[in-house]
């Protein structure tokens, strides 16, 4: 059997369960998660690998994990126990971060730059233009 990481084709697709469109989902949510997570690295000047530190580390890296957790979350919409799956932490420990990501963006400041972020990694704009395409060409 081949292994695509050698630079070679399989013998057949290999799309798992759900088809070409379900792996189109998930390269797509992957995509804007990647996103997401440089996006606000650069807000708070670090590096995206910070984010997936096992420890809490710095407050301001724990925050900016808790921000990227909420927007996976919300934004992108990858159910809770996804979101704390991919960041090695607990589903309630992601519940926490978007109840107090939610109250923060009370801060006019703060839910600027939370809005301005969405903005930029929104699939809102993108599943619209697909509709409005006719679907996955």
């Amino acid at each position: 059997m081949s292994d695509c990481r050698e630079g070679s084709v399989p013998e057949r697709p290999i799309y798992g369960p759900g088809g070409l469109t379900s792996l189109l989902a998930r390269n797509r949510t992957a995509a804007h998660l990647h996103l997401a997570e440089g996006y606000v690295a650069r807000a708070y000047c670090i590096q995206p690998t910070d984010l997936y530190r096992t420890t809490r580390g710095k407050a301001h890296m724990a925050e900016a994990r808790q921000l990227v957790m909420y927007l996976a979350h919300v934004e992108i919409g990858m159910p809770l126990i996804n979101v704390a799956r991919h960041y090695r932490r607990d589903r309630s420990t992601v519940a926490h971060a978007c109840r107090g990501i939610e109250e923060r963006r009370e801060d006019p400041i703060f839910d600027e730059l939370v809005g301005q972020i969405e903005r930029l990694i929104s699939m809102r704009q993108e599943m619209a233009a697909e509709l409005a395409l006719g679907g996955v060409q």
